[in-house]
């Protein structure tokens, strides 16, 4: 969610940017997840790296590139 500022609805959840230190606290029994990626194609590149990293394998891992939003 962008400018989350302007919602009426409060937001109580993680906030920021994500990255491999979240992931490996926050997911469990990362290795057999799968994974889906969609969003700018710098992030989803970014994100699938980050998963290989700790071990998804690249057939767990979908990805959708959005460009130009």
């Amino acid at each position: 969610m962008t400018q989350m500022e302007k919602s009426r609805q409060k937001w109580e959840g993680r906030t920021g940017f994500l990255h491999r230190q979240m992931l490996s606290k926050t997911m469990d029994d990362l290795k057999s997840s799968i994974c889906y990626l969609a969003g700018p194609p710098a992030m989803v590149s970014a994100f699938g790296q980050a998963l290989a990293a700790l071990g998804v394998s690249e057939d767990n891992i979908r990805a959708e590139e959005c460009a130009g939003y």
